[in-house]
């Protein structure tokens, strides 16, 4: 997917400050100005929301994050971050969709959202939801659900739209599934139209350690060093006590446990660690507090087990023996759990990482952002073996962490052994599951059973199990392969299996069998084919009997609760999470070049530097848990190390799929660069580390501050490129830029230089990598000469490119375009608003001296037409002449052209209208390729297949219109993209020149295109899925149009030169003078009003349009000509009101029936929403509370006309009006109950 610049400076967009009231009205008039330059249409940056914002601690930017609309609903991924100082833009995070309106073909869901629960459910693997229901209807597009069987928390299903690439953007329901083992929190888009699964996310990040090289490990003696003491944060009053591996040790294998004292930070933990309430005093006195509650769940129930308790005093020293069971030192365990979690909690508060920016405590104390999201840390947890996780939510759900025990074998063991017959007996090595009990701490020993199903291949108990008697007490063997490993182990258990033994179907050894279920209750566990085939050859012949254990794992594991690094990267993961994107959108890092990872093990390697390290030591990730020395290689591809003999690791290795691993390895690469970073500004600043945490200023402090401001500044879905960046824009905002040319010399050693590339941040293998440096960051030896070329010095193109061509090593730019504006790019593009001829001037600078060019530009623009606003009776067709010498060309508010033609006909007019008209003045057209489809063989196609022509282009033109066949009408999408499409594959990214989406109608017809050909070279022109007539024999290339191009072949794979697709007899011309816009607006006269009753004294309120005059007729003999009249009834009924209202040319009465008089007015009335409105035809009434009787709702048009009646029932606050059948215009909904009648205009559009 194409993804924009990341991080866009104010001055490399717009040096004009922009002031306004609040960020709202100050990031729409950065976009109004600036939307061009992101490659957003008008259209894109209309409708948005604002998701999060928070002010930061420590460079006091105002961060505001944004979600894009359209009609009212939400873009799941379109989003955009922006960093605000003094009503001032200072940068922008672009992941808007552009030319969302053409993409986005479906407003209303051709599925409701328990059909979406259902349809997730089954793309997820899990059973079928039981008893939905909804609890709260956020609104007609948002609801919550309860829980169904299925989820842990209740699920959310909001509609929205989800890019699924560049050139397709789908309607979807988004939910979210949080599963009942605890492994998945899926965030789940589900197609609205048919089901289909378009986009998943899992908030729980699991650290599975891929490069784990647990095979060559041994468990090393060495020298422990001693902990360093931080400088401590200032005395709180409790005085609690931990005895801990206290930070810097990094685990056992770094150094011992110490007793630390009162370790709470006074700021990010006010009131200590074990308070709630924001008062003097604890309210608990085990490890549970404001920050996190840590207890064990070795049952694997995902809820509180035990918890160690410190007494009143909060004292919590507990025995550990390395030598011993970790259910020996649980308390020891989990007491180390709940410090370190809250020391990553006080920590990177300092840095930004606090209440108002979304972390995670149970009371914020009044700081902003969203309570009740403290920690849930597992430990010991009974899930798995040899890992660890991190789900995180959005603000204000809990976050949970789940740490599991560690064997030096990965997953792997001696788990089975074969007691008879002796031939085969002996122990094998074995890999266990993720689900089920686990391996057993009691050994299972039986015979064992071959499991026979009733249908080839007989052994792979996919389906039912037809000797079951045979395996009911016994330990069943099955094959590989043909359906879930959860599947055949749960068919086991029902036939009454004690456990399951699996065979590889394929050569290699065992590995962990993945899958979730909370319904398996045996082990199971996974051996070799070879090993298999040995046994079932013995089973054939005799009884095999077996054994299954833990292989002494569980007594001889090591604790990851023990292993700082490893809590502090599970934390990281919920740092990163949500500091991207914002605090409530947790699916900002589920693209492929994420640096998740990345961050995570940095955080675990800052908090664990100890005196007298160097950046060339090396730091391997995992060691303790691995089994490994402190100087081993861990589990990442190599150690972190800023000596390139230790980690050789550059930008470019991120392409190597075979060896660098995706999340991790992705992220590796990345917090590679990051700890070079620290330990180049530790030597900018005196060379050694400053171990005070919270308040020191040593050059680990800076890296620290860069880091999380730096996440806070990245777009949604970051590349490497986008989080180089936004460090760079940190250090503008926290450090007045002081920096930049080190940060830039650390990124360019590894290969993130200057003109590095990411390309797209979907692709995890498209990235280039570069060692240069910005000229501003070499040293210049002679002053620079000043040269520049616009891309035209004479044009009625009002946008000018202009190219730096200056020499000997300019390091900053000023350009004046002459018209007042200007710019410090090296290469801008400048928007002239008027005829004129312009002198422009640059002036380049270094640090030897300055150097200015200057040349005229002249604009000539066509005289704008003159068109005058229309006002017109409602339901009456427009007429909007405009007078210009040129071509009319008429716009709609989404900028496509509607109409060419001196006259704009607008028929039915119903609402109000904008639209845009413009003079168009250049050479007449030429047209080349077949006049139609009759030139051979072919049919409607309409496929995943892009259908294109490939040409060769001459000079810039425009494609004006083509010749089409349609079955059917509706939209179609035409893209113009550079290169020849050989593969029928659907153009992407910056391959993407122009587009246009045509509504089409059934049959020949010819379409305006007005696609735009920027220079000359190779191109191609088609579309997908569009349902158009091609020919699959008789073309006859080349089809050339002197001096513009020649269409040289097809896209199709087989007979390229005999297929032509859809786009006949192109009308081409040299690219038009376009004059500027003129805007006209139609005004239909509509007569409505609203009224109150209050015991018979009735309000009424005028709300036409058009209105210059009013009649009003009370239905009682009584009449008034005020625009907002009172009324007194003398007795109550029901009475016929109407309103006529006349500007002078027409027209236009509204009549309603309505009871008055009989009640007062009262408090308990409800108050009555219609969402969205303006409506594209689904719309839908909501009520703030429950009323104990059923409502009449009719739907009315203009006229008074009742086109939809039905019935909100009692005890209801929702009702669905689908309307899409009825025209666009103005109609009124009338809510009638016993004690009040209410009225609501509707625009359909």
């Amino acid at each position: 997917m194409k993804q924009l610049a990341s991080v866009v400076l104010l001055l490399m967009l717009c040096t004009t400050t922009i002031f306004a009231q609040n960020p709202t009205t100050t990031i729409q008039e950065f976009l109004d100005k600036n939307h061009a330059t992101q490659q957003l249409t008008k259209e894109d940056i209309s409708d948005w929301v604002i998701t999060s914002h928070h002010t930061s601690n420590t460079s006091g930017v105002l961060h505001v994050y944004i979600q894009q609309k359209h009609q009212g609903i939400k873009v799941s991924n379109g989003i955009a971050n922006f960093a605000l100082k003094n009503k001032q833009v200072l940068s922008m995070g672009n992941r808007l969709i552009s030319n969302l309106h053409q993409k986005a073909t479906y407003s209303s869901p051709a599925i409701n959202p328990v059909q979406a629960i259902e349809r997730a459910s089954q793309h997820l693997g899990l059973h079928k939801p039981t008893d939905l229901r909804a609890l709260d209807p956020i609104n007609n597009k948002h609801f919550i659900y309860n829980k169904g069987g299925i989820s842990k928390e209740n699920i959310p299903v909001e509609l929205m739209y989800y890019a699924v690439s560049d050139t397709e953007v789908k309607l979807v329901w988004n939910l979210s599934i949080y599963t009942l083992d605890a492994q998945h929190w899926w965030s789940v888009c589900i197609d609205a139209q048919n089901g289909e699964l378009v986009h998943k996310n899992d908030w729980v990040i699991h650290c599975n350690f891929e490069h784990s090289p647990f095979t060559k490990c041994n468990n090393a003696q060495h020298n422990l060093k001693s902990p360093t003491n931080f400088a401590a944060p200032e005395t709180i009053l409790q005085p609690d006590q931990y005895t801990v591996f206290a930070l810097p040790v990094e685990s056992p294998n770094h150094g011992g446990r110490s007793i630390v004292t009162n370790p709470a930070d006074t700021l990010a933990s006010p009131y200590g660690w074990h308070d709630t309430n924001g008062a003097n005093g604890a309210e608990y006195t085990i490890t549970r507090g404001n920050n996190v509650h840590a207890y064990d769940d070795v049952a694997d129930n995902n809820s509180p087990g035990f918890s160690p308790d410190g007494g009143a005093v909060l004292e919590f020293n507990f025995p550990y023996t390395s030598t011993s069971a970790p259910s020996t030192y649980q308390a020891a365990a989990i007491t180390n759990l709940f410090y370190m979690n809250n020391m990553m909690h006080d920590i990177w508060y300092r840095y930004g990482f606090d209440e108002a920016s979304g972390n995670f405590q149970f009371n914020n104390y009044g700081r902003g952002g969203a309570d009740n999201d403290y920690v849930f840390a597992e430990a010991q947890d009974g899930g798995g073996t040899n890992n660890a996780n991190f789900a995180t939510p959005g603000d204000g759900a809990n976050p949970r962490m789940q740490m599991y025990l560690w064997n030096s074998g990965g997953s792997g063991g001696n788990y089975l052994t074969v007691n008879t017959p002796s031939g085969i007996a002996g122990s094998y090595s074995a890999a266990d599951a993720t689900f089920g009990p686990g391996l057993p701490n009691v050994p299972i020993t039986a015979n064992l059973a071959l499991v026979e199903d009733n249908t080839p291949p007989i052994n792979d108990a996919c389906e039912t199990i037809i000797n079951a008697a045979t395996v009911a007490g016994k330990i069943a063997v099955i094959d590989r392969g043909n359906c879930s490993f959860v599947a055949k182990v749960e068919a086991a258990q029902n036939a009454g299996a004690l456990a399951v033994i699996v065979i590889n179907n394929a050569t290699g050894a065992p590995f962990q069998m993945g899958g979730t279920s909370t319904t398996v209750t045996i082990p199971s566990i996974m051996i070799t084919q070879t090993d298999g085939n040995a046994i079932k050859a013995q089973m054939a012949t005799g009884t095999v009997n077996g054994t299954i254990s833990n292989g002494g794992t569980v007594a001889n594991a090591k604790d990851g609760d023990l292993d700082n690094g490893i809590i502090a990267h599970e934390y990281g993961h919920g740092i990163s999470t949500r500091l991207t994107g914002g605090a409530n959108n947790p699916n900002c890092l589920s693209n492929p070049e994420q640096m998740g990872e990345g961050w995570s093990d940095w955080f675990g390697l800052m908090l664990t530097i100890e005196a007298g390290d160097l950046g060339t030591d090396v730091r391997g990730i995992g060691t303790y848990a691995s089994g490994q020395a402190t100087t081993g290689q861990g589990i990442r591809p190599a150690p972190y190390s800023t000596d390139f003999a230790v980690n050789p690791y550059t930008y470019g290795a991120s392409n190597n799929t075979g060896q660098i691993s995706e999340p991790h390895g992705v992220g590796f690469i990345f917090a590679t660069v990051l700890w070079d970073l620290n330990w180049a500004l530790i030597a900018q600043y005196g060379g050694s580390p400053d171990f005070d945490l919270y308040n020191g200023t040593g050059g680990n402090n800076i890296a620290m501050n860069l880091v999380i401001e730096g996440l806070k500044l990245q777009p949604c879905n970051p590349g490497m490129i986008d989080g180089r960046d936004a460090i760079l824009q940190a250090d503008q905002l926290l450090y007045n830029g002081i920096h930049q040319c080190l940060i830039w010399d650390v990124f360019a050693t590894r290969g993130f230089g200057y003109s590095a590339s990411q390309g797209s941040s979907g692709s995890r293998s498209d990235q280039t990598e570069a060692f240069d440096l910005p000229t501003n960051c070499q040293t210049a030896t002679a002053p620079p000469s000043a040269a520049f070329s616009p891309n035209s010095a004479t044009a009625c193109i009002t946008t000018v490119s202009f190219t730096d061509n200056s020499t000997d090593i300019p390091q900053s730019w000023l350009w004046d375009f002459g018209d007042g504006t200007t710019s410090t790019l090296q290469n801008p593009t400048h928007i002239y608003n008027a005829s004129g001829t312009y002198t422009v001037k640059l002036v380049v600078s270094n640090t030897i001296g300055a150097d200015s060019s200057s040349q005229q530009i002249t604009i000539t623009l066509p005289p704008t037409p003159i068109a005058n606003a229309v006002e017109v009776c409602a339901g009456d067709t427009a007429y909007i002449p405009a007078i210009t010498t040129g071509i009319v060309q008429w716009r709609n508010t989404a900028n496509t052209i509607i109409h060419i033609g001196d006259t704009l006909v607008v028929p039915n007019t119903g609402s109000f209208q904008t639209y845009y008209v413009e003079n168009a003045v250049g050479a007449a057209s030429q047209y080349v390729g077949p006049n139609n489809s009759s030139i051979g063989a072919g049919g409607y196609h309409s496929s995943a297949y892009h259908g294109a022509l490939n040409f060769t282009a001459n000079q810039p033109f425009e494609i004006v219109s083509a010749w089409v066949d349609a079955d059917g009408a509706g939209p179609r999408t035409i893209y113009l993209a550079t290169g020849s499409n050989t593969n029928g594959t659907p153009p992407s990214g910056s391959d993407i020149v122009d587009q246009v989406t045509v509504n089409l109608t059934n049959g020949p017809q010819r379409i305006h295109l007005n696609l735009t050909v920027p220079s000359s070279g190779s191109y191609n022109i088609g579309g997908n899925n569009v349902d158009l007539f091609r020919n699959s024999s008789g073309a006859n290339y080349p089809y050339s149009l002197n001096g513009y191009m020649t269409i040289n072949n097809s896209s199709a794979t087989s007979s390229p030169t005999g297929y032509y697709y859809y786009l006949y007899d192109l009308e081409v011309r040299d690219p038009q003078c376009i004059s500027a816009l003129d805007t006209v607006t139609v005004t239909p006269v509509v007569s409505n009003f609203s009224y109150i009753d209050n015991g018979g004294v009735v309000n009424f309120t005028d709300a036409s349009i058009g209105a210059t005059s009013w009649l009003w007729d009370f239905g009682d003999n009584n009449t008034s000509t005020l625009q907002n009249p009172v009324h007194s009834y003398a007795s109550p009924g029901t009475y016929t009101i109407s309103l006529t209202i006349n500007n002078g040319a027409c027209t236009s009465t509204q009549t309603f029936s309505v009871v008055v008089g009989l009640f007062k007015v009262s408090e308990h009335l409800p108050n009555i929403t219609l969402l969205p409105n303006p409506s594209s035809g689904l719309a839908s009434l909501i009520l703030d509370q429950k009323i104990d009787e059923d409502l009449t709702v009719q739907v009315v048009d203009v006229s008074g006309k009742v086109l939809r009646s039905t019935i909100l029932p009692r005890g209801t606050t929702a009702l669905n009006l689908e309307l899409s059948a009825l025209p666009a215009a103005i109609y009124f909904v009338q809510i009638k109950g016993a004690e009040f009648s209410e009225t609501r205009k509707l625009i359909i559009k």
